[in-house]
């Protein structure tokens, strides 16, 4: 298993880690490589010099990687996150030595510089066609001499079919995001879907329907925090809890100076959950693509309902109606009527939170998860003996 851990919080860091926990829990040998972003804080000038190059093709890799399959003769490869320092060189030293490479997606890098397919307030996939937009644009980081690092590993790896020849398998959480990765590309046969999941041991208390609600997330312009501020304004009888930390925590701190909404900021996992726990529903009202939402498992497992944007990966978790409700993204008249909707139909609400339960043991189980993905793996292997043999 292979992965770049980028700097906390992170949803790939957590599904990494915890897939890493599943496959040694079934008796799986697991040899772990890993890189960590902090890493280039110690770098030197001469490392930080050429850094753009690792990204496209990182030397360091390829001699670690070759090393560890000469050692432990692994069946498979899974790799989660690979930018910036181990980079897509990974793949070909797997290929060569026999290796087949499975590749979960947990974002949009491969068609977009910033990996969230969102600019200026908006959607934007235009780095699909010309990466150089993206350059123009400073979307990596408002860099343009940084975005054109990226667009450089993007459009040498794009020639050099690395994307379409070099992965076995890909992972895609969603039919919505294996939709559109055919769309960008990828080959259809290649794609699987199996989403994340959540250990059942971190939720022993499902009790409780205190008077709030509750959004958990990025403080962010593409996590829909105005669209949510904006809604609640003409909300009563009920509280809303914010978590979580971002560019717009300043903006934030200035709108909720009275009784109806309460910042706490950013807090740890555990207290996060306990929060989750004792509330009435959970609110995503993303303005962006989210490729998936573990805070929505986690709110499923409670027996929570949700109400999130009717976008992207979303409604492929929320089913309209049965285990929580999808509004218009950025409409906070339709978010307001949604949460009145649950407020004043409290039986129908503890409805849809027992199926949200049910969902959750349906689909998203360690043991379901477990399932999936040795299928996947069994998948690339055998599809990397008949390439040895065509």
């Amino acid at each position: 298993m292979v992965h770049n851990y980028v700097k906390p919080p992170s949803g790939e860091n957590t599904v990494f880690d915890q897939e890493l926990q599943l496959l040694q829990s079934h008796g799986i040998e697991v040899i772990a490589y890993t890189r960590h972003n902090q890493e280039i804080d110690k770098f030197s000038f001469v490392e930080k010099l050429k850094l753009p190059w690792e990204i496209v093709w990182s030397h360091r890799t390829v001699l670690d990687l070759e090393r560890l399959i000469d050692l432990h003769r692994p069946a498979v490869a899974h790799f989660h996150n690979i930018f910036p320092l181990i980079s897509p060189a990974a793949y070909y030293a797997c290929r060569r030595r026999g290796v087949p490479v499975v590749q979960t997606i947990h974002n949009f890098r491969l068609i977009c510089l910033n990996a969230y397919a969102f600019r200026d307030g908006a959607i934007c996939l235009d780095c699909r066609k010309s990466l150089f937009r993206g350059i123009s644009w400073a979307c990596y980081r408002n860099s343009k001499v940084q975005s054109a690092g990226v667009a450089v590993m993007l459009w040498l790896h794009r020639l050099l079919g690395t994307w379409k020849k070099m992965v076995t398998r890909y992972i895609c959480m969603t039919p919505f995001l294996k939709d559109l990765f055919i769309q960008f590309g990828l080959p259809k046969e290649k794609i699987c879907i199996k989403p994340h999941f959540i250990f059942e041991s971190q939720f022993s208390n499902r009790n409780g329907n205190d008077d709030y609600a509750v959004f958990i997330g990025r403080i962010g312009p593409e996590k829909g925090i105005e669209t949510l501020i904006k809604a609640w304004e003409g909300i009563q009888g009920i509280k809303l809890y914010i978590i979580g930390k971002g560019p717009l925590e300043s903006s934030l701190k200035k709108h909720v100076q009275n009784n109806k909404i309460k910042y706490l900021g950013f807090i740890e996992h555990q207290y996060c959950l306990e929060i989750l726990q004792k509330s009435r529903f959970l609110l995503l009202p993303s303005d962006l693509y989210e490729t998936f939402g573990m805070v929505i498992l986690e709110a499923m497992s409670v027996g929570k309902p949700v109400i999130a944007s009717r976008l992207g990966s979303l409604p492929d978790l929320i089913s309209n109606g049965k285990n929580g409700l999808l509004f218009e993204p950025g409409n906070p008249k339709d978010l307001a009527d949604k949460v009145r909707w649950l407020l004043e139909h409290e039986a129908e609400a503890e409805e849809m939170g027992r199926r949200a339960r049910e969902e959750y043991e349906k689909k998203y189980t360690p043991e379901k998860n477990f399932e999936l993905i040795m299928k996947i793996y069994e998948e690339a292997i055998t599809s990397a003996k008949n390439e040895s043999t065509c």
